[in-house]
């Protein structure tokens, strides 16, 4: 009997933070699992200890395979405010502590279990099974998803479908049900630079139009402006799913969000939400900031870097000359960084999504289903491009607490959801590839 908490946690103490990654070492961890059941496997390094490893549980080729995919890579982990060592694999009253416990090793493991249940008990499969550990999804994929897709495209040879993060269940308290979202898309990056310039000067005679006083009214003037929402038929249909489960007072407006968004008191009230807010609009986090090497002198040029994520069917041209318009200084450039990412989607009417919802429901009665784009990032958006249906899917079920731990401190995942997650996915993967 395969125990996929122990594989978790022995996954959870390699310290693969990116960066710099490290991913050679949690490569080649599954890989000796993986060789503990004669399933042969491929670790190739992208760069020095950037490593990418793919097995394969062969199917009879009548279907296409099903990859399995999870990244190996971590975020970064502030020991000062853990309360446990974030790669010590600790277990505590139920809990298994570590960064990675729910993005993504977890649901690596469940995906490694399953695939290993799978080919111990040699059910003949219509569909193969590919698993695929990337690098660095933390950081843009460059090492990982898009490494594979660019280098090795023999690696997605036939498979029809791929899953990754993130989905899963959402189940606070007070909800009326529990809430089952399946990713079918995300919000895609167009990272953008402000760069303001004047005179330079002594920091001991300031004047209104300095670099970095131009930069911070440019900045002020398009955090206030505000781009029209819009609503994609996706999000459309998780609203009005979700408006099913929220308690009655919060729901109201959900079933109808276009007509909705329309009463200025509803719509303040959902771009008060920062969730909420993200799903309908393009956003512009301002993150990175820098003015000068000395604080007493003013320098030429200051730059902000900003964190702009995109709505499918934004013209990221159409973006950019918004956002020189919305700063209103001539003396302040606006660039893209590099070539915009346009969105895709994978439709939520094919057989895996279908099945995907029907195992939620077994994992947890009652909940409500509904199809999301997520406001982040990840590598279904690359496999998706390389032709694949990617879904973001996970058998876990959070609260609001436990979700806030992720990229958080003190991130955990329940010993059961890790048992009964690895349940779910393996019959997941029975339901969609046996013959």
């Amino acid at each position: 009997m395969i125990d996929p908490v122990d594989l978790l946690r022995r996954y959870l103490t390699i310290d693969t933070t990116n960066p710099p990654g490290g991913e050679v070492a949690g490569a080649r961890f599954l890989a000796e699992v993986l060789d503990g059941d004669g399933i042969a496997s491929e670790i190739v390094e992208s760069a020095p200890g950037r490593a990418n490893l793919r097995a394969r549980v062969a199917g009879d080729g009548s279907l296409g395979a099903i990859v399995l995919h999870h990244h190996i890579d971590v975020v970064y982990a502030d020991r000062r405010y853990w309360t446990v060592d974030p790669f010590g694999g600790e277990i505590r009253d139920g809990w298994l502590y570590g960064r990675g416990a729910l993005d993504m090793k977890s649901i690596g493991v469940m995906q490694l279990t399953a695939l290993l249940e799978i080919a111990r008990a040699r059910v003949p499969l219509k569909r193969g099974l590919v698993l695929l550990a990337t690098a660095d999804e933390e950081a843009g994929s460059r090492y990982g998803a898009r490494f594979i897709a660019e280098q090795h495209p023999d690696w997605l040879a036939g498979a029809e479908y791929a899953l990754g993060e993130l989905g899963g269940i959402h189940n606070p308290a007070g909800w009326r049900a529990p809430f089952g979202m399946i990713d079918v898309s995300e919000k895609t990056g167009l990272p953008l630079r402000l760069t303001a310039r004047s005179s330079p000067g002594h920091g001991s005679m300031p004047w209104p139009t300095t670099a970095p006083h131009r930069l911070v009214h440019a900045l002020a003037r398009l955090l206030a402006a505000e781009r029209a929402p819009r609503v994609l038929p996706e999000v459309r249909e998780f609203f009005a799913q979700l408006a099913t489960v929220l308690p009655p007072h919060e729901a109201r407006g959900f079933d109808d969000i276009d007509r909705s968004l329309r009463d200025p008191a509803f719509r303040a009230r959902l771009l008060a939400d920062r969730w909420y807010a993200a799903m309908v609009r393009t956003t512009f986090a301002v993150n990175m900031l820098k003015g000068s090497e000395k604080r007493n002198v003013i320098p030429p040029e200051a730059v902000a870097e900003i964190d702009c994520r995109v709505l499918a069917g934004d013209d990221p041209d159409e973006i950019v000359r918004w956002v020189r318009t919305a700063v209103a200084d001539d003396h302040v450039e606006v660039e893209a960084m590099t070539p915009p990412k346009r969105p895709n989607v994978s439709p939520p009417d094919t057989e895996l999504y279908k099945s995907l919802s029907a195992a939620l429901r077994r994992r947890i009665p009652g909940v409500v289903v509904a199809p999301r784009i997520l406001t982040g990032f990840t590598d279904n958006w690359t496999f998706r491009g390389a032709g694949l249906q990617a879904y973001g899917f996970s058998p876990i079920v959070v609260g609001d607490e436990e979700g806030g731990r992720v990229h958080g401190n003190d991130e955990r995942i329940s010993l059961e959801n890790v048992r009964e997650g690895t349940r779910v996915y393996r019959e997941m993967l029975l339901e969609m590839a046996a013959g």
